[in-house]
């Protein structure tokens, strides 16, 4: 099954970008709804900037700063043997933080982006970086005040149109790739993906609808669709399939009290030099290499031979009646958008060194499908999984109650990677990211491009 087609499948095995870069942005009063916009009313940069890996590591790493023994528990339930080429960590997270803050595109510049839901790590801003998220902030993500998912995932908020913000009622967060273990880990191998590598420390990255140029998401990366209320009393009627926007599910009929789910999956293809690029997305690619029999990934590309844990993410929302008038942040800078087609995720990995670790070596490395946090060694991270009585339902926040209000702001100034700061009307000098070392890929072959 090739990655960027599987999308179906991943909802239908289931139970089984970026963020608003403003250098192309339309004149404030044609791009710009009331609700979702930015916040202030000061001149913004946005900030391009990378940032070079010190090793496939990613960052030093940072150690839990906290004790984190009353955070694990022993697993209720047997990890099991993964069914397909990918092994998998899972866990369940719940909505955190609304800010108009971006971290990676608007860095210490508080209220100046759309609105974005944050989760776990509550303490994520537009100051956060790499030393912070792993030093300060509790989590929504597992326990807690025993943080070890201390990373920062944000999306543009779901809005209902007639005022409020939509909450998730959940969010469940897939890592999946081949043990390191498996030949199609080593680039020795006549068939092969790439080389295996852990998920880097402090990697940052943005997918999805591509707000700097106006591209939607790749095929098959970002989807909608509406599933049966989660105690099964609600049906999804006649929205049976899967969908471009939140559009089009509102106009396949999907009935009040169902699940509108949006279906995200990440780019797993790494060049091994950056944790950063000016576009926040160059560093990363799908894998766009052949497909093997068996495999659940495709090959990566020559350019990013470093296999990553994917990273996939199915967002939870109970369907009320102005389901038609929902819409993302984002669709309010991109005048004529579909509802909800504009959406596209950040993240910036804070993971707990020695957790991470542990479900790479407990569940990834030894082929197990994880879930509800289990770490693959008889114990399990505490509350990762579906909580007694379930999850909270339809949550909605009154946009006044957010601070920074409706009022807006007009972007008038860009940083480009050089330094230079020029107007958001002019195009940054063209700036090249960092390759990796000659022969850090191992000497082996380069991973085939797709057919």
């Amino acid at each position: 099954m090739h990655s960027i087609g599987r999308t179906i499948t991943i909802a239908a095995l289931l139970f089984a970008s970026g963020c608003r870069i403003d250098t192309n942005q339309p004149p404030a009063a044609t791009a710009q709804g009331s609700s979702g916009g930015i916040a202030t009313t000061q001149a913004i940069s946005a900030m391009s900037v990378g940032v070079v890996a010190n090793s496939l590591s990613g960052e030093t790493a940072i150690a839990d700063n906290f004790d984190g023994t009353s955070g694990i528990e022993p697993q209720t339930t047997p990890a099991i043997t993964a069914g397909d080429g990918a092994s998998a960590f899972r866990m369940f997270c719940t909505a955190g933080q609304l800010l108009r803050d971006d971290p990676l595109v608007y860095p210490g510049q508080p209220g100046v982006s759309h609105l974005h839901q944050f989760y776990a790590n509550t303490g994520t801003n537009a100051a956060s970086n790499y030393q912070s998220l792993r030093t300060s902030g509790n989590t929504t993500c597992g326990n807690a005040t025993t943080p070890f998912n201390r990373s920062a995932y944000w999306h543009p908020a779901m809005l209902d149109g007639v005022g409020n913000v939509v909450k998730p009622d959940f969010l469940s967060l897939y890592y999946k790739r081949n043990a390191a273990s498996d030949p199609m880990c080593s680039l020795s191998s006549a068939q092969h993906l790439g080389q295996c590598v852990d998920l880097p420390n402090g990697i940052r990255f943005v997918f999805g609808y591509n707000m700097q140029n106006g591209t939607a998401a790749v095929p098959g990366t970002v989807s909608f669709v509406c599933w049966a209320s989660e105690d099964g009393a609600v049906s999804n009627g006649a929205a049976t399939g899967v969908y471009k926007s939140i559009a089009e599910v509102a106009a396949a009929g999907c009935p009040v009290g169902a699940q509108l789910v949006i279906l995200a999956n990440s780019p797993n293809c790494w060049d091994g030099a950056n944790l950063d690029t000016p576009d926040h997305r160059s560093h990363m690619s799908y894998a766009t290499g052949p497909w093997y029999t068996g495999q659940l990934f495709n090959a990566c590309p020559a350019d990013h031979p470093y296999v990553v844990p994917d990273m996939e993410v199915l967002i939870h929302f109970t369907v009320d009646a102005n389901l038609a008038k929902w819409h993302v942040a984002s669709d309010e800078m991109v005048p004529g958008a579909p509802n909800g087609s504009t959406f596209h995720l950040d993240y910036w990995e804070a993971w707990s060194p020695t957790i991470k670790a542990g479900w790479h070596d407990g569940c990834i490395n030894l082929h197990l499908s994880c879930s509800n946090g289990e770490l693959g060694d008889g114990t399990e991270i505490k509350n990762a999984g579906v909580p007694w009585g379930g999850f909270a339902k339809h949550q909605l926040v009154a946009l006044t109650s957010i601070p920074g209000g409706t009022t807006t702001a007009t972007a008038s100034t860009q940083v480009c990677p050089d330094g230079s700061v020029i107007p958001l009307t002019q195009n940054c000098p063209v700036s090249s990211p960092v390759s990796a070392p000659a022969g850090r890929n191992g000497g082996g072959k380069a991973v085939g491009r797709k057919k």
